[in-house]
């Protein structure tokens, strides 16, 4: 150790001499070994002798040997400290823009600082080689040595435990377009692991750049590589994409998953509609509605309740919206769906008329109703009533007789319209059906509806269960309720303790036996 030190003071002392000295006492060869002999051991000097060196080889008009940045850049593994090798790095990178900026002497800057982003990345101190990446990036180096960038993707890397705000350390995304843009290819694993490394994809825009460039990469046919992205990945990145509106991503997704060899399955349909739903294109929405149901898909309730909730954000986007589905040009965004979705619309802004007026419009148009439509129409019923008569549920007073037979003639429309078209009823609309009937104080016809729908065998969802035994209850038909409680097991709900317990615990209260019983404890205690 002792000759180590020695040595390398030794060293040190003949390089200060010479820097020290007017003339030039040491020869070229002299210096290079001072150079790679203290990158092993005070890369700081190292640094220092190479500066020297290069000052002295641009005065006598040439260029100092590559090699030796390659050495002193190879002694930043014998630093000590994080704050240590951002100093350097900072120095270096300095020192090489300041000297190899102009004419051919720019090859040396081409060449030597993505290398000295791959040194300090390979040392893993990311912080570092970030700024040096970007900086060449936006730069726009040209691409000299792809190896080296396809170094830097391999250090790509995600924790298994990382928050969702996570970013990864490097720009992977921009070293993978510049990188396939330039034709090389780089092993699918390395691609697919920068793709999981923007898990869960919230960067939109570089998670776009990379799937871009995986599909230029797909496209190349003289390579034995796969780069297909597994289907779930790319359903995964669709539902995320819909949630923010970016529908050329979403596009994207979906040309990718043909090119593939994948069914285009419903949730990929549903995020593009939303996605254009969500960036205000009516016209395109529609469009893919219609296109989702020539591919066999059928649309879900929720679907065209999230399409018609876009579209009743403004007045004007809903006339427009009706305005193009009733004009001449509407063959390829015209449908039961879309028309359903207007419907709906409407019945969200508290147009009730217009609903209506959509409603009738179905047969001018060539259209059939479906069970969304009638399903939809009663739930505006049932918005129409609270609007008109300002009814609630677990409402304790009753309506006009005359009021009453008002909506009664509308449900039967509906009703008749369903009977005359032969719509299937489901247990979507069993729940509007029974809960615009409780609204209406009609618990009687609201216990044959269920019953109805029961000798169907249409399996009921429970809240509707619920929300009529309850209702019946709190308007003190207990057995009425108890009744209705006894038929979720008929309606495929199973049996329901809990409903029961509520409905006697309401019929206790109503009887005052609570207070009673409160009464007898404190008179024993």
């Amino acid at each position: 150790k002792a000759l180590k030190e020695s040595c390398v003071e030794s060293v040190l002392e003949a390089f200060e001499q010479e820097r020290a000295s007017s003339e030039n006492e040491l020869s070229d060869k002299q210096l290079e070994r001072i150079i790679t002999f203290l990158a092993d051991h005070d890369v700081a000097m190292s640094f220092e002798a190479t500066k020297y060196h290069a000052q002295k080889c641009n005065a006598e008009g040439r260029m100092a040997p590559l090699f030796l940045y390659h050495y002193m850049m190879s002694g930043l593994k014998n630093c000590f400290s994080q704050n240590e090798v951002e100093k350097l790095v900072v120095d270096i990178q300095e020192h090489i823009i300041e000297e190899y900026s102009d004419g051919k002497k720019a090859v040396y800057k081409y060449i030597l600082l993505p290398q000295l982003a791959q040194t300090v990345a390979r040392l893993k101190y990311n912080d570092c080689a970030r700024p040096l990446v970007e900086y060449f990036l936006d730069e726009k180096y040209p691409l000299l040595n792809p190896d080296i960038h396809d170094s830097l993707l391999k250090t790509a890397w995600r924790p298994p435990f990382a928050r969702e705000d996570w970013t990864p350390a490097l720009p992977y995304h921009r070293l993978l377009s510049e990188l396939v843009a330039c034709g090389h290819r780089p092993k699918p694993e390395v691609v697919q692991r920068v793709l999981h490394t923007y898990y869960p994809y919230r960067d939109l825009d570089a998670t776009t750049e990379i799937l871009s460039s995986i599909q230029q990469l797909h496209h190349y046919e003289d390579h034995p590589y796969n780069y297909s992205v597994d289907c779930g990945t790319l359903e995964t990145i669709s539902i995320l994409v819909s949630k923010r509106g970016s529908i050329d991503l979403s596009l994207l997704i979906i040309e990718m998953a043909e090119s593939f060899g994948y069914n285009i399955s419903e949730s990929m349909f549903e995020d593009v509609i939303l996605s254009f739903a969500a960036s205000r294109q009516v016209p395109q929405c529609l469009g893919a509605l219609v296109d989702m149901e020539t591919k066999g898909h059928v649309h879900s309730r929720e679907l065209l309740r999230k399409v018609a909730k876009k579209l009743s954000y403004d007045d004007k986007r809903l006339r427009y919206t009706q305005h193009i589905l009733t004009g001449n040009d509407n063959g390829n965004i015209l449908s039961t769906a879309t028309l359903n979705s207007l419907m709906m619309g409407y019945g969200m802004k508290k147009n009730i008329q217009a609903a209506f007026d959509v409603f009738d419009s179905f047969p001018e148009l060539g259209l059939k109703r479906d069970s969304n439509t009638v399903t939809f129409l009663m739930e505006i019923l049932y918005f129409s009533t609270k609007q008109r008569f300002g009814r609630r549920l677990y409402a304790t007073d009753s309506l006009r007789p005359e009021d009453v037979n008002d909506v009664i003639g509308e449900i039967d429309i509906v009703l008749s319209t369903m009977k005359e078209e032969d719509i299937e009823a489901t247990r979507h609309f069993y729940h509007e059906y029974v809960r615009l009937l409780c609204s209406l104080g009609l618990f009687e016809d609201g216990k044959l509806a269920l019953e109805e729908a029961v000798s169907n065998n249409i399996k009921l969802q429970i809240g509707t269960i619920f929300l009529l035994s309850v209702q019946c209850a709190h308007r003190g038909h207990f057995d009425m309720a108890k009744d209705v409680a006894r038929l979720s097991v008929a309606a495929g709900c199973g049996k329901q303790p809990t409903l029961i317990r509520r409905i006697n615990n309401l019929q206790n209260q109503a009887l005052g036996v609570w207070g009673k019983t409160k009464e007898a404890i404190d008179e024993q205690s």
